[in-house]
């Protein structure tokens, strides 16, 4: 019974609209040793500017990595099963902040309009948040209070960037379909004038020239043998 206000305040935050989820306050104890906390507002960052995105990003990175290692899960009044599941997931959140996130980000960087590596990150970021809020609930059903308000104050962060990125993702496909549809609208005007052309025939001038009759050749005129007389007749 003494966990159910940490339960209750999770299930509220998780329920609540995005808008209400925005501006979290973290607990006086930790509020002064923490990043300040990023806008509520959902930045919308268009196809050419993406920077303000992936600096919100980094900045949740950065506060998340504190706040995950600070966490004393082996003194978490808790099974042991639900301990090792806490460490585990801790872990897990560690290596993608650390080594995969940086990775994606600096893609993004490298090609802010590449669709592929924009929706890379997004889903790293969705997966990223689902495992954060299974780990701040158990925080907030073993642990302590000073453990459990950074993680809800990350987990919204983690939660306002996935949604600017949902946002910029739906802008690019815009602007690629706006993109396909003029340059299939290009092709088809170029079909179709050029079948509105005239077909030029061409003609050979040499199928123009008369043929040449060749003469035929005369046959010499056959020669009679003449046989002497003195060869036919016998002699007396």
């Amino acid at each position: 019974m003494k966990r159910s206000w940490y339960f209750c305040v999770l299930a509220a935050a998780l329920a609540l609209p995005a808008a209400a989820q925005v501006g979290t306050p973290a607990s006086s104890n930790t509020a002064s040793a923490r990043p300040a906390a990023a806008s509520s507002a959902t930045p919308v960052a268009g196809p050419g500017n993406v920077s303000p995105l992936l600096t919100q990003v980094q900045a949740a990175a950065r506060t998340t990595t504190a706040d995950v290692s600070l966490l004393s899960i082996r003194h978490w009044k808790a099974a042991s099963s639900a301990k090792n599941d806490a460490e585990t997931k801790a872990e897990s959140i560690q290596r993608n902040l650390t080594v995969a996130l940086p990775t994606i980000v600096s893609q993004v960087q490298a090609s802010p309009n590449d669709f592929a590596a924009n929706f890379k990150l997004y889903r790293n970021l969705d997966v990223l948040y689902d495992v954060l809020a299974s780990l701040a609930e158990s925080a907030g059903a073993f642990g302590s209070r000073s453990e459990f308000d950074p993680l809800a104050a990350d987990l919204d962060r983690i939660d306002q960037a996935r949604r600017a990125l949902g946002n910029r993702l739906e802008t690019l496909a815009s602007a690629k379909d706006a993109e396909i549809a003029r340059l299939q609208s290009q092709v088809k005007t170029v079909r179709t004038a050029a079948s509105a052309q005239p077909k030029k025939i061409i003609v050979d001038e040499d199928d123009k020239k008369p043929a040449k009759k060749t003469a035929a050749k005369k046959k010499p005129p056959a020669t009679a043998t003449v046989t002497p007389a003195s060869q036919t007749s016998n002699p007396q």
